[in-house]
């Protein structure tokens, strides 16, 4: 009897080790399969934009944008039919996206219809072609350039670009900067052309705040409206209750994760794997008190962005709204604000723009929404924007970063900043009448101190009484 115990008992340690050993073999391997689904479709996007729309280096984005998936992932662009299709686990894993003409790339993910968008002619833009004397960037910039330190600002550049650790590469693309209405510097990365559209990743959702703020002026949208959301639809919902400034503001109280580093998170699913990333993002639950919680959620500006096709009731107005609203006015000729798979605008993490276009976009924040002598955005937008949301901790306003608490110890309090994955920044600063922007591929938080350069670039423009002056 004590033998077929033990015999038993042998047999049930081992079949635990065994148990034991499969869950830990489980784990890397569902984190493979994970990964190779969110990186063979952002491997196809990313590539399928950078190069097919935007005209960048292909082997440069492989070899900086794509450097994690390498090993994994493999791409293959088909310039004839204008796609990439990635791959991952000997094929078993797949991922596609497709040129949508001049409106940017859009993916194709399995079983979901794509819908393909009419065609847009491609704006000709009037901007120099290059120079390294100022040069007026906006119809409302004073008559001649400002004074400033060339040499500090200069400096401020080189440090910009200086790649001074291996380990936590810059990667800078692009820096834009911009006082009293005048390009006073710009440089760019190797293989960056000064017309060459440059994603914005989240300084997209400081765009969107002007998109809403301009269909509010058009009369599609209330700032206290209930967006008419399906997911939403049923008596007694409580997210009946989330209005278009909730989202706004990021006090919708819906559950969203926004790691980046997760590979399951509702971020990197709503980018890489969603057709629909409105609906996606409505679908959470409510984990918060509407209008008191802050969190930031990507998936409230795509919530807005759904709601104001629904609100339009025509698709081709509604894709022809922000280049006609915006972009065209502006004279943002390389903006392409880009879809999902179901025709939706991605207005969290999906605008794309020449570095002195996202500049005169700063530039139309900096003077209270007027461009050219007109009110563009509706008057108080900007205030709006600015005004610090409830539970933020005075750090976020509509859709745009604030600094009247210091968020950022060495920028002036009333800046205020869009910022976005991977270092994008559009930093404005009325006290010195500037917009400054960087655009670049910064793998690490840790590469690029926005903090440090801001406050770099303003004190050279502050610093006029030197002889070394435009």
């Amino acid at each position: 009897m004590h033998s077929r115990w033990r015999h038993c008992s042998l047999l049930i340690l081992g079949g635990a080790a065994l148990f034991s050993a499969a869950l830990v073999a489980q784990a890397p391997l569902k984190r493979i399969l994970s990964f190779s689904r969110a990186g063979t479709a952002y491997s196809a996007k990313v590539l399928c934009s950078g190069v097919l729309m935007a005209g960048m280096e292909a082997d440069k984005i492989r070899r900086e944008d794509l450097a994690r998936g390498a090993q994994l992932i493999q791409t293959r662009i088909d310039r004839a039919r204008q796609k990439v299709e990635a791959s991952a686990l000997l094929g078993l894993v797949k991922g596609e996206a497709i040129r949508q003409g001049n409106r940017g790339c859009s993916q194709q993910i399995a079983d979901q219809e794509l819908t393909m968008l009419p065609p847009l002619p491609r704006p000709v833009g009037r901007d120099p072609s290059g120079t390294a004397q100022p040069w007026p960037i906006s119809p409302d910039a004073s008559a001649t350039p400002p004074r400033l330190n060339r040499t500090a600002l200069e400096k401020a550049l080189d440090q910009a670009f200086a790649e001074t650790n291996k380990e936590q590469p810059k990667r800078t693309r692009a820096v834009v900067v911009v006082q009293s209405g005048w390009v006073v510097a710009e440089r760019y990365g190797e293989g960056i052309r000064p017309d060459m559209p440059l994603i914005g990743w989240s300084m997209s959702k400081s765009l969107t705040h002007a998109l809403i703020g301009l269909a509010i002026r058009d009369g599609w949208m209330n700032l206290n409206d209930r967006p008419a959301i399906s997911a939403w639809s049923q008596p007694g919902d409580d997210r009946q209750r989330i209005g278009v400034d909730h989202l706004l503001r990021m006090n919708s109280g819906l559950a969203f994760d926004e790691t980046t580093g997760e590979l399951e998170s509702d971020l990197v699913r709503m980018i890489t794997q969603e057709a629909d990333t409105g609906q996606f993002a409505a679908s959470k639950p409510l984990v918060g008190r509407t209008g008191q919680d802050w969190a930031y959620a990507s998936g409230s500006s795509n919530i807005l962005s759904k709601a104001l096709r629904t609100a339009m009731e025509d698709d081709q107005g509604y894709w022809r709204f922000p280049r006609q609203a915006l972009f065209e006015p502006l004279g943002m000729h390389s903006a392409v604000l880009e879809t999902d798979p179901s025709g939706t605008f991605v207005g969290s993490s999906l605008a794309w723009a020449s570095a002195r276009d996202w500049a005169k976009f700063g530039l139309l924040y900096l003077n209270q929404g007027r461009w050219n002598g007109t009110q563009l955005l509706p008057k108080d937008w900007v205030d709006h924007a600015r005004s610090p949301s409830r539970g933020s901790k005075g750090h976020y306003g509509a859709h745009w970063w604030i600094n009247r608490r210091l968020r950022k110890a060495d920028w002036p309090r009333d800046s205020f900043s869009a910022e976005g994955y991977e270092g994008q920044l559009i930093l404005i600063a009325p006290s010195s009448d500037a917009v400054i922007v960087r655009l670049g591929q910064t793998p690490e938080k840790a590469g690029f101190d926005s903090n440090a350069f801001g406050a770099r670039v303003l004190k050279a423009l502050a610093s006029g009484s030197s002889r070394n002056q435009f």
